[in-house]
């Protein structure tokens, strides 16, 4: 079974690096000879191989991380493997803050539990092992043990990748493992997206809420939020300002900076957690997005494993479009990460953008950039692509209200050093709306700082070709 996780990580690590580093990297990590083993096994080898230990069990508790400088930013690793006993292994590249164990014959074993560190993150083990849940049923970044380690921002596998990447560089060439990755790395990927989940701002759930957070400021004994007021009877007059007329507004910003972007559609069940916008303005809606941007499904909130409202739903948002709808994300992010992944592939989904944390930015998976989900009954890739999701714009203005950019500089520039993608959500009702200050502009300079760093605008596309057998 592990041979099989392993060759399972193996493809997504080739994958990875096709999509994210140059051709020569991809050739490099294909001619060098990359073994999945037992330690006991790696440790006896006396040739130039990347012996990759796969017997050594770990918690979902990440142990000791530590740091390592690597080309320009630093690796965060855990979950270390001991030092192989007997003469000749050297600690690189220092004894304090090691990536690799390399023995004078040329063999280099990871210093961390690279194998069960990737494959545990990628397979959700830590909320397939853990049964809490929020009140709508989700995985919060609270409940996740690396929360407690500060190690959610930390695209595990993407670092991963570099350092196998560079390394087998250093072997190809030099017969000794490199700690950069220069003109071996491409610029970033920015994946966007929408999720309208309204259209209008006059639905009865929408005005309640504003009513009920006039009286809000009260508990804490301060005067109430009078203007709410105004914002009711402001969407009363004109349902759709700040709402559905901003999506013109966000695909000529991403015209401007040269991106694309994918907008989801709420449609079906109505209510509180449901469709509050209705179906009949989705086409005046479409009609504003360009002919070469996406547009996928925001599964609703019924449709959590349940195939009878998950194709009612398809099918009626089917009905506006002339092309297949193969793409999509859930309301609420509900997930299931047992069965969800199937759930979405029998359904017909090629690509999901449902795992993120609706409450913080990070890395749910431990990747920046998609990935191919394994389904543990068949025991390989299923024929879908995650692309998980990095950063909700109100995620992002909660956890850092004084300079949300420069956070996402720092996310973005980290990337452009060791290879990925970020995904970002940001809604249209919070694009240009004076009723949520905070947000305004934000994603114009979001896309401006993108645009100065070079990130490259996303083209992934995924088709039944993509799929490895």
């Amino acid at each position: 079974m592990k041979l099989v996780e392993a060759n399972y990580l193996w493809q997504q690590i080739l994958q990875h690096t096709r999509r994210f580093f140059t051709r020569e990297a991809v050739d490099m990590l294909k001619t060098a000879e990359v073994r999945f083993l037992p330690y006991a096994e790696a440790v006896h080898i006396n040739n130039p191989v990347i012996a990759i230990p796969i017997d050594i069990n770990t918690s979902v508790n990440p142990q000791a991380p530590y740091k390592v400088p690597f080309n320009g930013t630093e690796l965060t690793l855990w979950n270390p493997l001991p030092r192989p006993q007997g003469e000749g292994w050297n600690c690189l590249p220092s004894k304090e803050a090691p990536i690799w164990y390399r023995h004078d014959h040329g063999t280099l074993i990871p210093a961390w539990n690279i194998f069960a560190n990737l494959f545990d993150l990628l397979s959700l083990r830590e909320e397939r092992e853990n049964p809490l849940r929020d009140v709508h049923g989700r995985f919060i970044s609270s409940m996740s043990p690396r929360e407690k380690a500060n190690l959610l921002a930390v695209p595990a596998f993407n670092e991963g990748v570099a350092a196998l990447v560079a390394a087998c560089s250093g072997l190809y060439k030099l017969n000794y493992p490199r700690f950069d990755l220069e003109d071996l790395v491409q610029p970033p990927m920015l994946i966007l997206s929408h999720d309208n989940d309204l259209l209008r701002g006059n639905d009865i759930w929408t005005q309640s809420v504003r009513f009920l957070r006039i009286f809000q400021p009260l508990l804490s004994f301060k005067a109430p939020r009078v203007i709410n007021l105004w914002w009711m009877l402001r969407n009363a007059i004109y349902p759709k300002a700040f709402y559905l007329e901003n999506i013109a507004g966000m695909a000529d910003v991403e015209k401007m900076f040269g991106y694309t972007s994918s907008f989801y559609f709420l449609n079906g069940t109505g209510g509180r957690f449901g469709a509050r916008s209705g179906s009949a303005l989705i086409p005046e809606a479409l009609r504003q997005i360009p002919s070469e941007w996406s547009v996928g499904i925001h599964y609703n909130f019924d449709t959590l494993l349940d195939a009878e409202r998950f194709n009612s739903q398809l099918t009626e948002l089917s009905a506006y479009l002339t092309t297949p709808i193969v793409s999509g994300r859930a309301h609420y992010l509900r997930f299931d990460p047992e069965k969800s992944f199937s759930f979405l592939a029998s359904m017909g989904m090629y690509c999901d953008e449902s795992v993120g944390y609706p409450d913080c930015i990070g890395y749910r998976c431990g990747i920046a950039g998609p990935f191919q989900p394994y389904d543990h009954l068949s025991c390989r890739a299923l024929s879908l692509w995650e692309v998980p999701l990095t950063i909700i714009e109100s995620t992002l203005i909660n956890q850092y209200p004084r300079d949300p950019v420069k956070v996402f500089h720092r996310l973005l520039a980290h990337i452009s050093r060791i290879g990925g993608a970020i995904s970002l959500l940001f809604h249209p009702g919070l694009f240009f709306n004076p009723e949520f200050p905070e947000t305004r502009g934000l994603y114009r300079r979001l896309l401006g700082v993108a645009r100065q760093l070079g990130v490259r605008p996303s083209h992934l596309t995924f088709s039944r070709n993509d799929v490895s057998s």
